[in-house]
């Protein structure tokens, strides 16, 4: 069997980006509640965006929002008073 060379543009080939982790999209299985699933869906509906979309836009913003960092931003606020 002869060997079929393959043409390949430069952006066929991945970089180092394509490897990030924020990049990387990774299969995960969960439960969740079916009142909590419906609410995400008709939420994601409305923005025009999968539900499953909104969810992960929704655990980042938990995740960049924490609680001692909302408190260390009202604290510097304070001091600044």
């Amino acid at each position: 069997m002869k060997s079929k060379k393959v043409n390949r543009k430069k952006e066929d080939i991945l970089s180092e980006e394509d490897f990030k982790a924020e990049n990387v999209k990774v299969r995960i299985n969960m439960f969740v509640s079916g009142d909590l699933l419906e609410t995400y869906r008709e939420a994601a509906k409305k923005l025009g965006i999968g539900y499953q979309t909104l969810m992960q836009i929704k655990l980042k913003e938990a995740m960049d929002h924490t609680i001692e960092k909302r408190l260390e931003a009202i604290e510097l606020k304070l001091k600044r008073a």
